[in-house]
């Protein structure tokens, strides 16, 4: 039990983009000639998308709708428009288009009701006296709508038919083949066509086909760009407007599995996991709890659960902010893992007092041993020795207070109070030091750790590997945005947390060296002071610690079995260690090395 701290509420936002922003990109160009059997293949995709249009021009002009102008008109196109799909950095699918079929009616010149209603029964598995009488009631109408049926098999039946009096139109729907899997970093496509959330709000505008017409291509471009992505059926699509995410279904998959099951045995009431690839900040997992089916979003009565907790809800971080008061001092040289702090039983700062976990002081300790005893009034005076200049500087070169720039829909920012502006006070140098008083995301906090994992360079995390944008492949290429430490302190305070882990018994793994740090947070009331019976608990860590392959942070809302992140987030995050050794085939550390 060696944490202590605090934590906040949620800010919840959502601001989807309607276009993608400017990556750092790598082109790929094919002008190979057209082959006119590929353009035979397309002009039939054309004009299974064009009997979507024709048919809504069929209800304006022959049955006597009032013509939709303007933004209605943009709409319809809209809902007619196909999207490019989205697939894992192994080329799975995540998000596909399928045809769903819209059966309608003229009634006003149907001249035998009970006739059509025999026919129709069967195919749209309704009752036959029922669907007379719809059809009777509404004989004085030129448009209704029958069904919605997902069968192409009855839709082009229907269609068959050759008769206007009865058709079926095909309609584009969003499809999620992997049902709630990452549907927080999905987001969801709504009836209307509009994406919402994650990278479907994000890149909504992008990810539907172009006004003017989908792209043709020759089996040399096609070639071309199958070797440029990853091997699968489902990219280029037809669309030409694809996107490759950094996700790999596999660990995505695993820890959803491994977060709810940590949520049940420790009685939580919500949680969040996010694992980073270091030196460039690539997501390979994104999972939250509660979650969703994507597929289902009509259905969802709690709208809440659409917002992802990884990015739109800020939270008071606790102890493993202390990394941060840390890397800045051994940076500034205020202290080295060696130097000697008297721990007292509390330390009086800006009219606030400062306390251990348990209200003890553990005498002269060095900084080592205070990160890995997780001492508060320890790291409370090596912040105010390092200065509120100092220490506000590294909270800002390790990306707090400001987005990640992460390609999902609905970012917050956090909140930190800097000195000067309305709100700051002395005393929160000190608190701030240990994760008190300073709100941040989840991504946020998993970036900290990656941009010590990564040397001290902090990049732009990003989910989208490469789009495909007709016949270019745009590569997303790392992004540095900051030097927070030196390689020498990043070094340093590695061994420091390596310490840390060693001595904490749920979170190390026999054979491996392990960089982590746990947080308990106290939760914040709506007027002032924390709650009394719940926290937040945390766990960030990366490993191999020489080698970094993967950055982890686990969350857990409101543990009832235990207030301390040692026995319930740290735990976690070894559970999801051990998978990604196995899944990967990491061999311990003295095999490895040798």
């Amino acid at each position: 039990m060696s944490e202590d701290s605090n934590s906040g509420l949620y800010l919840l936002s959502h601001h989807p983009r309607e276009e993608p922003p400017q990556h750092d990109e790598e082109f790929i160009r094919f002008d190979q000639e057209i082959r006119p059997w590929r353009m035979r293949a397309v002009l039939v995709l054309f004009a299974l998308f064009g009997l979507v249009l024709t048919a809504q021009l069929v209800r304006y002009q022959l049955f006597g709708i009032q013509t939709a102008l303007g933004a209605e008109a943009d709409a319809e196109i809209i809902k007619t428009r196909p999207r490019g799909n989205i697939v894992d950095e192994r080329g799975r699918p995540l998000a596909l288009d399928r045809f769903l079929y819209e059966i309608v009616a003229s009634p006003n010149r149907i001249e035998d009701a009970a006739a059509a209603a025999r026919s129709l029964a069967p195919l749209l598995d309704k009752d036959v006296q029922e669907l007379e009488r719809l059809l009777t009631e509404n004989k004085d109408k030129v448009y209704l709508q029958l069904a919605v049926v997902d069968s192409s098999e009855v839709g082009e039946t229907i269609r068959a038919w050759g008769t206007y009096t009865v058709t079926a139109y095909p309609m584009p729907r969003r499809f999620y083949p992997e049902g709630a899997l990452a549907a927080h970093a999905l987001g969801f496509v709504n009836w209307e066509r509009r994406g919402y959330n994650g990278v479907e709000g994000y890149f909504d505008s992008f990810l539907r086909a172009p006004d003017d017409e989908l792209p043709l291509m020759s089996l040399e471009r096609r070639q071309a760009l199958e070797r440029a992505l990853p091997r699968s059926p489902f990219i280029p699509s037809a669309v030409g407007r694809d996107l490759v995410l950094t996700l790999n279904r596999s660990v995505q998959d695993m820890v959803e599995k491994a977060l709810l099951q940590a949520i049940e045995r420790y009685e939580a009431e919500g949680g969040s996991v996010v694992i980073l690839k270091p030196n460039g900040s690539a997501v390979l997992a994104m999972a939250s709890w509660p979650t969703y089916d994507p597929n289902d979003f009509a259905n969802i009565t709690d709208k809440s659960v659409f917002i992802n907790p990884v990015i739109s809800a800020q939270y008071e971080p606790g102890s493993v902010f202390k990394l941060v008061t840390y890397a800045a001092a051994l940076e500034a040289g205020v202290i080295t893992p060696e130097s000697e702090i008297l721990d007292t039983d509390e330390f009086v700062y800006g009219e606030r007092t400062i306390q251990n976990w348990d209200k003890k002081g553990r005498g002269r300790v060095t900084a080592t041993e205070a990160l890995a005893q997780s001492l508060n009034v320890s790291t409370a005076k090596i912040a105010v020795e390092l200065g509120a200049d100092g220490f506000y500087r590294a909270v800002r070169r390790f990306g707090f207070g400001q987005l990640t720039e992460v390609e999902l829909a609905g970012e917050i920012a956090g909140l930190v109070k800097i000195p000067g502006r309305s709100g700051w006070y002395p005393a929160d140098l000190a608190t701030n030091s240990f994760g008190q008083g300073i709100s941040v995301t989840p991504l946020q906090m998993a970036n900290a750790m990656a941009t010590i994992a990564s040397g001290g360079v902090r990049y732009r995390v990003h989910v989208v590997e490469q789009m495909v944008n007709g016949d270019r492949v745009i590569a997303t290429k790392p992004k540095p945005l900051s030097r927070a430490i030196s390689v020498e302190t990043a070094q340093a305070l590695t061994q420091m947390m390596v310490t840390t882990v060693e001595r904490l018994e749920t979170a190390r793994i026999e054979g491996y060296a392990i960089a982590g740090k746990t947080g308990t947070a106290e939760i914040p009331l709506p007027s002032e002071g924390y709650e009394d019976e719940f926290t937040i608990v945390s766990f960030a860590g990366f490993f191999p610690a020489d080698d970094p392959q993967f950055v982890i942070l686990v969350k857990l809302d409101r543990p009832k079995t235990s207030r301390w992140a040692t026995q319930t987030a740290a735990p976690l995050f070894r559970d999801i260690a051990q998978e990604l050794i196995r899944l990967y085939t990491i061999p311990p550390d003295d095999i490895r090395l040798n």
